[in-house]
């Protein structure tokens, strides 16, 4: 490791830098609210919404009872060392010494700043789109899965199942794919809801992805449900808007209890070993989850050792929530490095309370 080959550049001025980021493209600090740890393992309580356990009546003087703890587990598990490297070889090396021999005024400068502030911005996506792969298959699929098909640098060991019970994990009455007879209202969401009911939770969101609502939407009970009386007079209807489905549940509040479609559009390029790629939206196609709350977990993490001043280390650092920026060069052959390094895991503790609905079949075949 040698000192980085960008010249003049500081930790101050990577710190600048990194700080003009932000995770508004994703879903994951949403849905998993960032919290540091400084272990290398994660523990939360499973069920923290949990069930309105009431009060008992005593009489004075009496003991108080005791509540069992039954419906309270604690989940625990590790958190992965996520990372990713990027690198300019001697050829774009070479444009930046022009550049540098070449700079005059701001606008150079800025140029200059760009040339290396590119593979920053690459590494911190990176992170961010790893975690967001890994917290959208959580929940479309009650486990994440690593194999060489999705992750370069098969890890086994961190491979997550939260073994959702079977009766959890259910089909519908009729597939919505390639038909437009099925029955989300008056069948689908009344079994999920009811499901719940037994468990004691009053699901209130619907997360699905677009493809999978446009085939909700396109169910003929769904089209008539949602128009308005002149389209359905008229006989002209279009299939509805995520807006005009939660108006419909929101004017049926007795029956679906203030259930909402949440829509998760997102998609994740995945790189191979082999240097191909393969984008997607990492919450499965055909299926719904059946959530009481819009935040199902927290993202555990622990500041990486590397961030660490280390004998030896020339590295320039930079650091913003949870990621690690750093550069250097290597000699031989002459290369520029950016990692971006992380230890974190969006952990999923509602997981055992939610419900995963497969629209495309009347069993849940997914895994």
């Amino acid at each position: 490791m040698q000192k980085t080959l960008m010249e003049g550049l500081n930790e101050k001025d990577m710190q600048a830098v990194i700080h003009t980021f932000d995770l508004k493209p994703y879903y994951y600090p949403t849905l998993f609210p960032l919290r540091e740890t400084k272990f290398l393992t994660w523990k939360q309580l499973e069920a923290q919404a949990g069930l309105k356990i009431a009060a008992d009546i005593i009489a004075r003087g009496a003991t108080i009872p005791r509540k069992t703890r039954e419906a309270i587990e604690r989940l625990q598990g590790q958190i992965p060392k996520l990372g990713v490297s990027r690198e300019k070889n001697e050829d774009a090396l070479e444009e930046y010494d022009l550049l540098m021999a070449m700079a005059n005024g701001a606008s150079d400068l800025e140029e200059i700043v760009r040339f290396w502030a590119e593979d920053v911005k690459f590494c911190w996506d990176a992170i961010a789109a790893r975690l967001e792969w890994v917290a959208l298959q959580s929940i479309s699929l009650g486990k994440v899965d690593l194999n060489s098909l999705n992750n370069a640098a098969v890890v086994s060991e961190f491979d997550a199942d939260y073994q959702i019970p079977s009766e959890q994990k259910i089909g519908v009455v009729t597939s919505y794919a390639g038909a437009t007879n099925g029955s989300p209202f008056t069948n689908d969401f009344p079994k999920a809801l009811s499901i719940g009911k037994k468990m004691g939770v009053t699901y209130k969101y619907a997360f699905m992805n677009v493809e999978t609502f446009g085939k909700l939407a396109s169910q003929e009970e769904v089209i008539k449900r949602t128009s308005t009386i002149f389209q359905n007079l008229s006989d002209i209807r279009d299939t509805p808007s995520k807006d005009a489905v939660n108006r419909y549940l929101d004017a049926h509040k007795e029956k679906f209890k203030g259930l909402e479609v949440i829509l998760v559009d997102q998609d994740i390029t995945i790189e191979h070993a082999d240097g191909t790629r393969t984008t997607g939206n990492p919450f499965e196609d055909d299926v719904i989850l059946f959530s009481e709350s819009k935040q199902l977990g927290n993202t555990f993490w622990k500041r990486p050792v590397e961030a660490k001043d280390m004998s030896g280390d020339v590295s320039v650092k930079a650091m913003r929530g949870h990621t690690l920026i750093r550069k250097y060069s290597n000699l031989s052959p002459v290369t520029e490095i950016t990692e971006g390094i992380t230890n974190a895991f969006p952990a999923w503790n509602l997981a055992r309370r939610s419900l995963l609905m497969q629209t495309n079949a009347t069993t849940w075949n997914k895994n």
